[in-house]
Parts: structure tokens; sequence; C-alpha cells
């Protein structure tokens, strides 16, 4: 492996491990989404790593603001329809702007589930959880700027223009789509009020934004489906070894910073650099790194519902964008 991309890799495992240690510092409860932005917060050049950093942060706080004010003031029906409005129109608004700047409305539609899910599914208190999610992005965004941006370029060129142009009719049919599944999604963790409900309906969320989002996602869905296979996997093989260290929340944080020692070894190779991003992302999540965490077949139950929805949603986001008029003829 070329020295370069081992250098990467350090300053990926760096940020993130930096990230965790930060937030678990302050006595943070879900701390592994403080290692989240690292991951996609990084970009080949400074002004598109600060452009990103800033996006997810103001999308993070809009998206939680969204969801908090759901969950004061209105009944299950309603905060299902504020899910499924707000993630539709933050998925229209990214996919029709197509480039670095749809990052922030991507993330106002991913933060919405992210504070609603545990609040309906477990019973989570949503203001604590928000807040908590802001902090962590704050963290997380602070870290991987700080550790890379010496070592990133400044830009060569100019901003690429939107690969694709905008076509009406597409993006209705994602934001229905979008609507469709998150408004659907959050009734049956409201339902089944399970963690593994939970993780569905937030995987739903999240998975149906970043494809939904893209101009074309379907090179995307070639590596999604295998990255988040990688990365339930290696959540379950962390929670499988994690009685090993007595419950000791240091020893949790070491035994999770081997399995992220991998992860930015690929999310820094060209090659499975994408995959990278979603094994990393989907190891945090289902792993529930750095928090106490559920028991393992509860573990293992989110995992599986994690990889069956990543599954549904590429397939409907692949079919979806061949509809009339294709992307590629763009």
């Amino acid at each position: 492996m070329p020295a370069s991309t081992l250098a990467y890799a350090a300053r990926l495992f760096l940020a993130a491990t930096l990230a965790l240690t930060f937030a678990r510092w302050l006595g943070l409860s879900n701390i592994y989404w403080a290692a989240m932005p690292v991951w996609v917060v990084i970009q080949p050049n400074r002004e598109d790593m600060a452009l990103r950093a800033v996006l997810r942060v103001a999308g993070t706080l809009v998206g939680a603001g969204i969801g908090i004010a759901a969950l004061r003031w209105l009944l299950v029906p309603g905060i299902a329809l504020t899910v499924a409005l707000t993630a539709a129109t933050g998925v229209g608004i990214a996919y029709r702007i197509g480039t670095h700047w749809a990052y922030g409305f991507t993330l106002m539609a991913i933060t919405i589930g992210v504070v609603v899910m545990p609040a309906l599914g477990m019973g989570a208190d949503a203001i604590p959880l928000a807040l908590d999610r802001v902090y962590c992005t704050l963290i997380g965004v602070a870290s991987v700027t700080a550790v890379n941006w010496l070592f990133t370029p400044a830009r060569a060129a100019p901003m690429a223009p939107r690969p694709n142009p905008h076509f009406a009719q597409q993006l209705w049919i994602r934001m229905a789509a979008v609507a469709v599944m998150t408004g659907a999604a959050t009734l049956l963790d409201a339902y089944f009020s399970h963690p593994a409900a939970t993780a569905a309906g937030l995987s739903v969320v999240v998975f149906s934004a970043v494809l939904g989002s893209m101009p074309n996602p379907r090179p995307a869905v070639r590596f999604l489906v295998p990255g988040v296979a990688l990365g339930v996997l290696a959540a379950v093989s962390y929670r499988t070894l994690a009685p090993l260290t007595g419950g000791d929340p240091t020893e949790l944080l070491i035994l999770a910073f081997a399995f992220i020692a991998g992860g930015a070894l690929l999310r820094a190779h060209p090659r499975t650099s994408l995959m990278g991003i979603d094994i990393n992302m989907c190891f945090l999540l289902a792993g529930e790194i750095g928090a106490p965490g559920h028991s393992l077949p509860v573990t293992a139950a989110g995992a599986a519902t994690m990889f069956a929805s990543s599954v549904a949603i590429a397939t409907i986001m692949f079919f979806l964008s061949r509809l009339h008029p294709p992307l590629e003829t763009a």
C-alpha cells in the first residue's frame, strides 16, 4: 500500500479516535456520532472540506430542531407526516442542487430521523438526544478539519457544475418515494417499540436520503449493500468481543479503535473508499460504539434490519433512477 494512502488512513484514524475520546470525556451519551463526520466531511481540497463541515452543522441543527418540535407538539401520525415531509423536502432540494451545496439538506433529512426514531421507538428524551447529536457533530467536524487541514491542498480549479440537469419528473418521483418510505418507517418504529425497529426506521431515513439526493445514485448502489453488510458484521463482532473487556468503558473504546483502524484503511484506499464510508458508518451505528449498547442478540437483530433496509432502499432507488427521463442521457 502506498505511503500516501497509509498517511491518509492514519489521519482519518487520528481524527476519529480524537472525536470519540473527546466526546466521551465530555460525558456525551451517543459518542459514536462524533466519529461519523470524519468519514464524509473529508474531501480532496480544503474549500470542499470547509463547505461540508459548515453544511453538516447547519443541516444537523435544522433537522434536530424540526424533530424536537414535532415530538413536543404532535401525536404519532403528525410526527410521521413531519418526518416524511422533512425528508422528502431535503432530498428534493439536494437533488435539485446536485453539488456539494446540497449536503446540508441531505443532513437535514437524515437528522430528523436520528432524533425522532429513538424517541418514538425506545422512549429516548428528544432534547438531550438532539443536543447530543449536535455536540457530537461539532466535535467530529472540528476533529477531521483540524487533523487534515494542513495536509489538504487548496482547490486548483472552480467547483464542477452540476453533473446532470434537473429533471422535474425524477425530482417528484424521488420526493414521493422518500415521503412514503420514511413516513411508514416512522409509524412502524412507534408501533413496534423495539431497538430493531428503530434501527430499521433510521436506516430507511439515512439510506433514502443519501441515495435520493444523488444526481445518479446507481454507482453508489453497487457499494452500499456490501458496505453495510461488512459494517454490521464488524459491529456484531465488536459486541461479541465486548464481554472480554469486562464492561470497562476505556477498554471498550480501545477495542473499537482496532476496528476503526481497519475502517480508516478501507476509507483511504481509492478502490474501497466509497465502500469504506458505509462500512465505518454502519459499524459505528449498529455497534453503538462507545456506549453501553444492547445485548448481542438485540445488536444482531438491529444489524439484520439495517442490512435488510439497505437492500430494499438500494433496489428501490436503483429502479426509480431508471425511470424516464434517464439520468445517463443528461
